[in-house]
This record gives C-alpha cells, structure tokens and sequence, in this order.
C-alpha cells in the first residue's frame, strides 16, 4: 500500500482517553471520523464553525481520523456544507462499508491497527462516492501555507475558478466558506504563537494578520469562545497522531 495515497486524505490519527473533564474543540476545517472504543459506536463530525465543549465520562476512549479539508467528501455520501456542526452515525453516511470498517477498528488491539483498518478503507478504490477534485486541495494548501493571508480572489485565480465557484465547491467538499476557511486558519496561527509564550497580544495579532489585539480577541471570542491565553492552556488534546507511514511499512 502506498503510504502517499493515504496521506493526501487523511491529515492525522488520534486518540483520546477521557479524564472526565470537559475538553474544548476548536474549528479546524476538517471533518472527522470518531469511533468511540467505549459505546463501540463510530460517527463523522463536520467541519466546525465554532468551538464545542465535550463532555466524556471518565475513562471513553476516541479513535479518530482527522481528514485532510475536502477529502473526507470522497467517502461520504452528502454534501459537506450539510454537515457543518454536526455529529452523524457513520452508517448513515458511507453505507454497508461503515459495519465492517467499524467493526475491524473495534477489534483491533492497539491504535497502530485501528489505524491500518482505516487505511486500507481509504485505500481502496470501491470505498470512494465520488472523484477528488484538486482545485479544493490546492485552494485549501494555499490558505493553510499562508495562514489565511491569501485574498480569495487570488486562490480562486490560482486554481482557475471565480470566487462564486470557489465558494461552491468548498461547500460541497469542506463544509465552510474559503473566507471561512482563511480565518480560521489566521486562528490557529495565533492560536501556535500564543502556546510559545514569547510575544505581547498586539505582536501575536500582527505577526497572525489581524488588524490589531481586539481584533483578534473579538475573532477569538466569536470561533473559540474564549480568549487566546486561556485557550493556549486547555486544547491539544487529541493530537497525539500516528504516522501514516511508519503504520504501512511496518503493519
């Protein structure tokens, strides 16, 4: 199995054992595929459009799949924008392929194979709904690259579309808006600033590309429901990933 062909759709595995306390979840511009090891029940979460508090009895423990913007619409039956601050049961989304595919990652010991079992539902050909469509890749990698610096007109020009098309393809295949799409990358930005503690609000805002520090905390407030400082302090907690191809050269 080519280890490229799984990492252009999946951007990361993860995985979460709940402490019991609530946990915040910050928009990313991606969809997820969760199974919860605990309630042995699996689901897809669409992109976010803000911040959600997750409340887990101690002791649930998540796998996830994070995938790459747009690429989770391959082998999922819906239009993404219909997805957008939803959790659905993951039948309901990929069909008779969901009851195996749950039922190998369930069985499997450690997250190494739950991981595998992903992977090759990826890999497949037969799993996908539809073809990848490149202009949203490079759309998104030009606006992850640049932090939400690049103006819309100049990603659509660059993959050959009006902003109208762009917009329209983003709602089909990742769920958000390109302007969304931008900002929320401006966030995470500041977000990685702020977590290294070496600089003011009014240098983490310039160096992020906001107008000035109340920009960004009316931008923070509004996606993440909270302050920069305080976020610094509560969110990671799922990002523990698994390398895709340290998992395919040595199954």
């Amino acid at each position: 199995m080519d280890p490229r062909l799984i990492d252009a759709s999946v951007d990361a595995f993860w995985s979460f054992v709940s402490t019991g306390a609530p946990h915040r979840v910050l928009p990313d511009g991606c969809m997820d595929v969760l199974f919860d090891l605990s309630s042995a029940q699996a689901s897809v979460v669409g992109a976010m459009s803000r911040a959600t508090v997750v409340h887990s009895p101690r002791g649930t423990h998540v796998f996830g799949v994070r995938f790459r913007p747009g690429r989770a619409s391959l082998f999922i039956d819906a239009v993404a924008a219909e997805l957008r601050d939803v959790r659905g049961p993951l039948g309901m989304l990929i069909g008779s392929a969901a009851e195996r595919l749950t039922e190998q990652v369930l069985a499997a010991r450690t997250d190494e194979e739950r991981a595998l079992a992903v992977a090759a539902f990826v890999h497949e050909p037969g799993s996908r709904v539809r073809g990848n469509d490149a202009r949203v890749d490079h759309a998104a990698r030009a606006l992850e690259r640049t932090h939400g610096a690049l103006p819309i007109s100049e990603v659509a020009r660059a993959v050959g579309l009006s902003e109208r098309q762009l917009e329209r393809v983003f709602r089909e295949r990742v769920g958000v808006q390109p302007k969304f799409f931008a900002r929320v990358q401006r966030m995470q930005r500041a977000l990685g600033l702020v977590s290294r503690n070496a600089l003011s609000g009014t240098e983490v805002a310039a160096a992020a590309g906001y107008a000035d520090e109340p920009h960004l905390l009316r931008d923070f407030r509004a996606l993440c429901g909270t302050t920069p400082s305080r976020l610094a302090g509560d969110v990671g907690f799922v990002r523990s990933p698994v390398d895709v191809e340290d998992l395919l050269e040595h199954p």
